[in-house]
């Protein structure tokens, strides 16, 4: 029997959806542990993997899809590497992306299903993505990676009643977003947050992160979710818990570095603590 143990991750941002130098896209975030994909070989259903063939397999353990934590692409690397290994086949997170067609916008997700922790991409040259679509809409292959660390501190998640945003109404969010605060954005991420997860400084990472859901890309985010979900996170940040939109949401979450600040959240908005994954993927034959 074969068993692959996935992962979900948080998208912090992207960088850049205009192209005016020459890449677009890029982006950061985080794997987390909790919730998770696991997959085993098992006769529930049947998968056919681009050039690898097919692979029987069952679902012991998923999470919900379109809440912005990266469900399509990790529970379809999670399929293609059960796939791969099933046929004697070592291919790494770029080679499966490219199979099972992920990682045409973020990189985040098939970086961090390889390696987990703090990643970060550099985007897709106009050379070979032309301009911005989601991944479901362009089949560029994965960025390069720029950075990748052990992310030191846990994640508080929470999925409040909001919209989940995918398909055409997502596509069109793209092609009409219109460029604000960009530049801005560039100095924020790459001035404060990315220095401060190297430096282990929460309250840096917390305050860049609140600056970032108002730039750029996130702000079109955050502001196409419902009233409920931005209260959630307004009242977070009063509480002294500066926090962020992953991907287009409705999760929302924050970073923490104590149980009690978690239980505190969880008291008061409900959903949970994950620590981070810094190991990506895992396999196992039993």
């Amino acid at each position: 029997m074969l068993r692959v143990i996935g992962l979900s991750r948080i998208h912090i941002t992207l960088f850049d959806l205009e192209g005016k130098h020459g890449r677009i896209d890029g982006g950061m975030g985080v794997g987390l542990r909790k919730p998770r994909i696991v997959l085993r070989t098992g006769d529930c259903s049947t998968a056919s993997i681009p050039t690898l063939g097919s692979v029987s397999y069952c679902i012991e353990e998923d999470y919900e899809a379109h809440v912005g934590l990266g469900h399509t692409t990790q529970f379809n690397m999670a399929l293609a590497k059960l796939g791969a290994e099933y046929h004697m086949r070592r291919l790494d997170a770029f080679e499966l992306a490219k199979l099972v067609r992920r990682g045409s916008t973020s990189g985040v997700g098939v970086y961090a299903f390889e390696w987990g922790g703090f990643v970060v991409d550099g985007g897709h040259s106009i050379k070979t993505k032309k301009k911005a679509l989601p991944s479901d809409y362009s089949d560029a292959p994965p960025p390069p990676l720029l950075i990748r660390k052990d992310f030191p501190w846990m994640i508080y998640a929470v999925i409040p009643d909001g919209k989940r945003v995918f398909g055409e109404p997502e596509k069109r969010l793209f092609e009409n977003f219109k460029p604000e605060g960009t530049d801005e954005l560039a100095r924020v991420v790459l001035i404060e947050f990315i220095p401060s997860v190297v430096e282990k400084d929460l309250e840096g990472v917390l305050d860049a992160l609140w600056k970032i859901q108002s730039l750029g890309f996130k702000k079109v985010e955050v502001s196409h979710q419902t009233q409920e979900v931005r209260e959630v996170m307004r009242r977070m940040y009063s509480r002294g818990f500066p926090c962020g939109l992953s991907s287009f949401g409705p999760t929302v979450f924050t970073f923490i570095s104590s149980r009690r600040e978690g239980e505190e959240l969880i008291s008061t908005f409900g959903g949970w603590v994950s620590e981070p994954n810094n190991e990506g993927a895992k396999v196992e034959w039993y």
